[in-house]
């Protein structure tokens, strides 16, 4: 599989999709953008946010919270002194 970073233009094209695509109808005012992107970069960007809704959809795993707040005790907690952390009175746990 070849990865692909976006580039400067190609944000342009995402940005004018998603901010298209958030502009309500019922919205009184004129929602302009503009925009110096290629028509295809526009076509290609639809494309792919259209093969990303073909994707299956998973449902996330039942222990993610409590996986999460376990890497973010252990990452405050590391010995390795990149966190600086500041204590809270009667807190078992430093907060950054």
């Amino acid at each position: 599989m070849q990865k692909k970073k976006l580039n400067h233009e190609d944000g342009q094209a995402v940005d004018l999709i998603l901010d298209r695509q958030a502009a309500s109808p019922s919205d009184s005012g004129v929602f302009v953008k503009f925009a110096d992107v290629k028509p295809e970069r526009v076509q290609k960007v639809k494309h792919i946010l259209n093969l990303l809704k073909e994707l299956p959809v998973e449902d996330p795993p039942t222990d993610l919270a409590g996986r999460t707040v376990r890497r973010v005790v252990d990452t405050l907690s590391s010995p390795d002194g990149s966190t600086i952390l500041r204590s809270v009175p009667g807190s078992q746990h430093p907060l950054s």
